[in-house]
């Protein structure tokens, strides 16, 4: 939950601030700073927030300059056109949203046989509405939830990746 109120600090800074370190960029990581008790930085040129816990580093992207992290697996579903709504990158886990058209059961169909051909185990499914589907896969010490919510023409595509540590 702490994860999530962070988030959503550092999504609502990253539309708030103009290019360039400017008095909103540094008052944007002053108030992360306060209500984290983490030291932030705010680039708003790149759209990211990045927070460095003693955990480690936290990389938060939203909006219009939101891209998949780097470190984004090639073997965990991705559908062919997608727009990354927001990304989350800390130290063993990755939160990726993404927007996307189709019918949500052909996109569920295609992330299936995708994980299944690059090796990621079937853990369970649920689907508890019509226009809702979750599956959880797993690999190695990798678990990856693959959400999918159909709004409208559009479904929104939800990951998350965790790795174990050893």
């Amino acid at each position: 939950m702490r994860h999530l109120t962070i988030l959503t600090i550092a999504l609502s800074a990253c539309t708030l601030v103009a290019c360039g370190k400017s008095p909103g960029e540094r008052a944007a990581e002053a108030a992360i700073e306060a209500s984290t008790g983490h030291k932030a930085d705010v680039d708003s040129k790149d759209g990211t927030v990045t927070l460095k816990t003693d955990d480690g580093e936290m990389k938060i992207a939203g909006g219009e300059g939101a891209k998949l992290p780097a470190s984004f697996p090639k073997d965990v579903y991705l559908p062919k056109d997608y727009v990354v709504e927001s990304s989350m990158e800390m130290p063993g886990a990755l939160v990726v949203s993404l927007d996307t058209k189709g019918k949500m059961a052909a996109l569920a169909d295609d992330a299936g046989k995708h994980m299944a051909a690059h090796g990621w185990k079937q853990g369970f499914t649920m689907q508890n509405a019509a226009d809702s589907q979750m599956t959880v896969y797993e690999k190695d010490n990798r678990t990856a939830t693959v959400s999918f919510s159909a709004e409208g023409d559009k479904v929104k595509l939800g990951l998350q990746i965790a790795t174990q540590k050893q």
